[in-house]
């Protein structure tokens, strides 16, 4: 697609120093737009850092606090960033006056034929990308980006990239929309596992799946599809792709091709080969979760073609991303453990699963905003290992509390993340665990939910640093 000369609309600048929205108008501003035309509904001032520069661009004009009907009838390209819903308004007034709906991805797979490892799931993916870009960027001889739903757009690299350097992204369901545009799906395809997410974005949880489908949809025979062997959902999905499906999973399997545990140890099962990879204590982010994304990260970097040596090293090393589990600080015998990422209620089941004790020792920091998802097995799961939950405003929230008085569990109520830590810190006593695990989404309290894991350790740090 040519940008020279033409009018487009960035629908949603975004908050991420790299994110789609910023990156996009920066790269349509160098590429010759007669004009971008940045529409967020953020003020001027909570977007001040993305603006600035963006200032120095004459073909750059901003709408703040609103869209416009106008805009989005008079346009010749609409920039979609990730965060707007399809259902959006002004996108059906763009498709109505048959305008060309873009995102970031769209654009740089028309641009780019770059290698693609691309991961995709409800959980785990972040990890399982960081992870797989560490193994390839140390075993091959090529170049390796990182890019995708971890922050960073893919046009950050599109006119530095060449035509041999490999690309792993991350890759959510929005972004994959993407890939439908253009008919393209990733070369090596990941899904990590479909579970319940983000129905306050999708009218289905079908619609939500289908859009998950694309990591594998355009594959082609000679291209490889990494699929998690012991997720229902994934099977029944899989058994439609094109590509070579290599399988991992928990537990041995045999015939197939892929990664598993078997006695403690990982092997990875190719061309009827089994091959001791590295211990399943060799991986050093806790918890059965984490072995599965280092499961997924092992069998798509192997197929790639990555050697044992390689994935043993970056399994022994990888500390992990941070947000996920991460352990904020200790102090006399009482850890501080920063979830901010689990943003499902399976998520934080997970969590609380990983880091449960005997006894009751966990301090359990929830609640935020609703995805329109159930939280009836997370307050089962409460009941089994939480010795006091402390919540956040938000509609979750609401929800979480109605589900913890049906069984009977008490529960106390804060309006800011310094609360939530003062309030958690009075209570705990010597091997604690204070744990940040919202099992919802960060909007309203938070700028996104790596904001709320930001002033979590640093209140953490601030109260810990005057005891």
């Amino acid at each position: 697609m040519e940008y020279r000369g033409k009018k487009i609309v960035v629908m949603g600048l975004g908050g991420y120093r790299d994110g789609s929205g910023i990156t996009a108008a920066l790269y349509f501003a160098k590429s010759g737009a007669k004009e971008v035309l940045v529409t967020d509904l953020k003020s001027e001032d909570e977007l001040r850092e993305q603006i600035k520069r963006l200032k120095k661009f004459k073909n750059v004009r901003f709408v703040f606090g609103k869209h416009r009907e106008k805009d989005f009838e008079k346009a010749d390209i609409v920039f979609q960033n990730p965060s707007v819903p399809d259902s959006s308004h002004y996108l059906s007034i763009t498709r109505k006056n048959g305008i060309p709906i873009i995102n970031d991805w769209s654009t740089f797979l028309e641009k780019n034929d770059n290698f693609l490892i691309g991961v995709t799931g409800t959980r785990g993916k972040s990890t399982t990308t960081a992870l797989i870009y560490e193994i390839i960027k140390n075993a091959s001889k090529r170049k390796v980006f990182l890019c995708g739903n971890i922050g960073i757009s893919p046009l950050k690299y599109a006119d530095q990239i060449k035509k041999d350097d490999v690309v792993v992204a991350e890759l959510s369901s929005w972004l994959l929309r993407g890939f439908r545009a253009v008919k393209k799906s990733p070369n090596v395809a990941v899904l990590t596992n479909l579970l319940k997410d983000h129905l306050d974005k999708y009218d289905s949880l079908e619609a939500y799946y289908k859009d998950k489908e694309n990591i594998f949809l355009f594959q082609k025979k000679k291209d490889v599809l990494v699929a998690n062997k012991d997720d229902a959902e994934v099977r029944k999905r899989v058994a439609k792709a094109k590509a070579k499906i290599i399988w991992f999973s928990l537990r041995p399997f045999s015939k197939d091709e892929g990664g598993y545990v078997k006695n403690g140890k990982i092997y990875f099962r190719s061309g009827g080969k089994e091959e001791f990879v590295a211990y399943a204590k060799d991986v050093r982010i806790k918890g059965e979760a984490n072995l599965q994304n280092a499961l997924a990260a092992v069998t798509a970097a192997m197929a790639f073609g990555a050697g044992v040596r390689s994935v043993r090293s970056a399994l022994k090393s990888f500390n992990g991303l941070p947000g996920r589990l991460e352990l904020a600080a200790s102090k006399n015998g009482a850890a501080f453990y920063n979830d901010t990422t689990s943003t499902t209620p399976d998520a934080a089941i997970s969590a609380l699963k990983t880091l449960s004790l005997k006894k009751k020792r966990i301090i359990l920091i929830a609640g935020g905003q609703d995805k329109k998802l159930d939280f009836k097995e997370f307050a089962k799961e409460v009941k089994k290992t939480v010795k006091e939950i402390i919540l956040l405003k938000g509609s979750a929230s609401e929800k979480i509390k109605d589900e913890l008085q049906k069984i009977k569990i008490g529960f106390s109520e804060v309006s800011s993340m310094r609360e939530a830590v003062k309030a958690a810190l009075s209570s705990a006593k010597r091997r604690d665990v204070i744990l940040l695990s919202p099992a919802a989404a960060s909007f309203g309290m938070f700028k996104n939910e790596y904001d709320r894991g930001d002033q979590f350790n640093r209140e953490v740090r601030n109260i810990l640093r005057k005891k």
